[in-house]
């Protein structure tokens, strides 16, 4: 008796221990719409300190979770996120982890709508480096998610299952230089067999499924992406009839997001791609003078006389500034620009590479191709910048036509010909004239870099695009480029003069020349900035942490879904 007394009173004590508390008495999350102010940190850690304490309760209060989530999730567009510290971060992700373990606690609805936050939340507040050690975690959850079938198909379980995918997607995205998120993406193959299977399922989650296999796919080693190529064709042509429809999946929606386009039809998928017609794909066709047209998906007269003005414009400024007298360089025959304007980066993906065979993996690009050859046609690629509201602005059009001009009348041979040292020249040239003196990117590149930290004109001078920051390649040798527009014009057209020239040692040995002579000059002018950036950032609006526009493709959004009330996004 005496140990059946001991017993009773250390299970007793163990319950009372236990950090599982039968009776919800928490109050409701107090829901705060951050949608429409700026949210605070202290309001995060309002939120943050709810869900963390509904994780002790056997009978969360999922309502109350979710409303706290959604909060979360304005707040990652629209709050600092600087102010967010690792253990925060490391503490939102336990909550959630631990709240999705006792997901079956939930009514459907109440599921659904967690699952949905949950996706949301890791790509848009957890994928960051010093997280990734839960990717594992994350991904189990979704792939639980994506085989779930114990309720039927509802608004709010498509919602869950239309962010698990994109979640997918958005991390392999990420993953490309976060070796251990890549790691954890394709392990096993669990997540490749899932979004195999899910083609099978047609319409909207088939066209998931591919394009998020696509980005996976650059997360393979050799055999393993052939094996993944095969698995995706069998899986499509097993579902799918029509060798046209077959085609279209498989070219046009996973093959082009792992960024294959025709070189890898004519060589490894013979007989499995759509044949892109250029003028189906581009049936605007439109001249602005001799040496310029548009071929566009469907720009109005207006846009395209906006467009050609726009291109127009800045010729006299490059050939000002040179002083190139419009003489083109030798042995060029790069005579018209065609300048190739799809709607939108979506368009871009997939066209750029079916029709034209080049890298999308960028915001556009200039192919300046062999202008020593009298049929050679060079080209712009660009699409419209549809993330703002200027119907008539091209992403680039202005600093990639200034490419076109510095390859005819500056730099003798195409792209390539000169060994080094010529990215600065070419990337911060195009920068100046497209931009002239309003440059806010270069403005933020001097006052959020220490001094001791900028760039020397000889570090500027030996930019490259392998191992360059993407702001060292634009915004420093921007101010490389206008520092010498300015201070020193002669020295700036002898290294074009030597360009032009095919003397390649004079130009080197000029650019070293000029590195010593002026880094004190430069150093001075780069500290004439901070006056011009104040005044500039009073006048900046509430500031926005969108989602990476590249990231989404706008021909995979699901009829029935949106970005309405309750499931907002910002692009």
């Amino acid at each position: 008796m005496k140990y059946l007394l001991i017993l009773a009173c250390a299970l007793i004590l163990s319950a009372c221990s236990s950090s599982q508390y039968s009776n919800n008495d928490e109050q409701p999350y107090e829901y705060v719409d951050a949608w429409a102010f700026t949210p605070s940190e202290q309001q995060f850690s309002a939120a943050l300190d709810y869900i963390s304490a509904q994780t002790n309760y056997a009978q969360p209060n999922w309502d109350s979770i979710n409303d706290a989530l959604y909060f979360m999730r304005a707040y990652s567009y629209y709050g600092d996120l600087e102010a967010l510290t690792d253990e925060q971060l490391q503490s939102l992700n336990d909550a959630l982890v631990s709240l999705a373990g006792k997901a079956d606690t939930a009514s459907t609805p109440q599921k659904q709508r967690f699952m949905e936050q949950f996706a949301v939340t890791v790509y848009r507040l957890l994928d960051t480096p010093k997280l990734h050690q839960n990717a594992s975690q994350w991904l189990s959850t979704i792939a639980q998610q994506l085989t779930d079938k114990t309720s039927s198909s509802t608004l709010a379980s498509d919602y869950a299952l239309w962010e698990s995918y994109r979640m997918i997607g958005f991390l392999a995205f990420s993953a490309r230089s976060e070796e251990r998120l890549a790691n954890a993406l394709v392990s096993g193959e669990l997540l490749q067999e899932i979004l195999v299977a899910h083609i099978a399922r047609g319409d909207w989650h088939q066209a998931h499924a591919l394009w998020a296999l696509g980005y996976m796919h650059q997360l393979l080693d050799e055999q393993a992406q052939q094996a993944l190529d095969q698995q995706v064709w069998q899986q499509i042509t097993r579902y799918e009839s029509d060798l046209a429809k077959q085609q279209s999946l498989f070219s046009g929606i996973y093959l082009v997001n792992s960024f294959r386009g025709v070189s890898s039809c004519e060589e490894t998928f013979q007989g499995q791609c759509s044949v892109i017609d250029i003028d189906d794909a581009l049936p605007i066709n439109h001249a602005c003078s001799e040496s310029l047209f548009i071929r566009a998906t469907s720009l109005d007269s207006s846009q395209l006389a906006y467009s050609c003005e726009k291109l127009t414009a800045q010729e006299e400024d490059f050939h000002r500034l040179l002083a190139t007298h419009k003489q083109p360089v030798a042995n060029d025959h790069n005579t018209a620009l065609r300048v190739v304007i799809f709607d939108n980066y979506s368009d871009y993906n997939r066209y750029g590479q079916l029709l034209f065979d080049i890298n999308t993996n960028n915001g556009g690009m200039y192919i300046e191709g062999t202008p020593s050859d009298p049929n050679n046609q060079a080209t712009f690629y660009s699409f419209r910048a549809f993330w703002t509201q200027d119907r008539n602005k091209v992403w680039n059009l202005n600093h990639e036509y200034v490419h076109y001009l510095d390859g005819r009348f500056n730099k003798y041979g195409g792209f390539g010909h000169f060994p080094a040292q010529l990215v600065w020249w070419s990337e911060g040239l195009a920068e100046l004239i497209a931009k002239g003196d309003n440059n806010h990117r270069a403005n933020e590149a001097i006052t959020e870099t220490p001094k001791a930290e900028r760039p020397t004109l000889e570090e500027i001078f030996t930019t490259n695009y392998e191992n360059s920051s993407s702001r060292q390649i634009y915004q420093w040798s921007y101010l490389a480029i206008r520092y010498l527009a300015e201070h020193d014009l002669q020295g700036l057209r002898l290294l074009q003069q030597h360009l032009k020239g095919d003397f390649y040692q004079g130009y080197s040995d000029t650019l070293a020349i000029l590195a010593q002579k002026h880094q004190g000059q430069f150093e001075a002018f780069l500290n004439h900035y901070p006056e011009a950036i104040k005044q500039q950032a009073a006048k900046e609006k509430r500031k926005v942490n969108k989602l990476y526009r590249y990231l989404y493709r706008d021909y995979l959004m699901p009829e029935h879904l949106s970005y309405g009330q309750g499931h907002q996004h910002i692009f």
